[in-house]
């Protein structure tokens, strides 16, 4: 999920005043596993794996290719003239280069796809954690990465994914 994304979700739930915490019942939520355990994250996790797959297999190939043209580089660069030896440098930092904006451009676009997925999704999953809290009497439900240490008991994210997979 991206960083801002999860950012933004522990923020609305550390907002909360600090006197909910002496007056009622705490719940914890770990979202990233609701979310990603639940039947429409499931399914929107694979299909952008599956969108981003062959691009990512070609990335590494591109990798690999530029691993091997390093290593010539290095055992041949006492036997090449130094004009040859210029010319190939050239080559593979233009491929480096290449490499490294294909990269970073599929991250980018990664990152874009993911954050306009999940979204929609992390938006039902937080109506979802008002309304559980709501009927089940929890004053603050925060965020598990938030919390250094909490009891097993208090942990929501069951329950809630359950919910969370019930509704459309």
């Amino acid at each position: 999920m991206g960083v801002m994304v999860r950012m933004v979700i522990v923020l609305a739930f550390l907002v909360v005043p600090m006197t909910a915490f002496a007056q009622g019942k705490i719940g914890i939520i770990n979202l990233d596993d609701a979310l990603s355990n639940s039947s429409a994250g499931k399914t929107a996790l694979s299909g952008l794996k599956t969108k981003f797959e062959s691009r990512e297999k070609a990335l590494a190939a591109q990798g690999e290719d530029l691993k091997k043209m390093q290593d010539e580089l290095q055992k041949k660069s006492v036997a090449l003239s130094q004009d040859a030896m210029k010319s190939k440098a050239a080559d593979f930092e233009g491929k480096a280069r290449k490499y490294i904006e294909d990269r970073n451009k599929l991250q980018q676009e990664e990152q874009q796809a993911q954050q306009s997925v999940l979204q929609p999704l992390l938006s039902r999953l937080q109506k979802i954690v008002t309304e559980y809290a709501s009927k089940n009497g929890y004053t603050v439900i925060l965020e598990a990465r938030s919390v250094p240490y909490y009891d097993p008991s208090m942990d929501v994210t069951a329950a809630v994914q359950a919910q969370f997979d019930k509704s459309k």
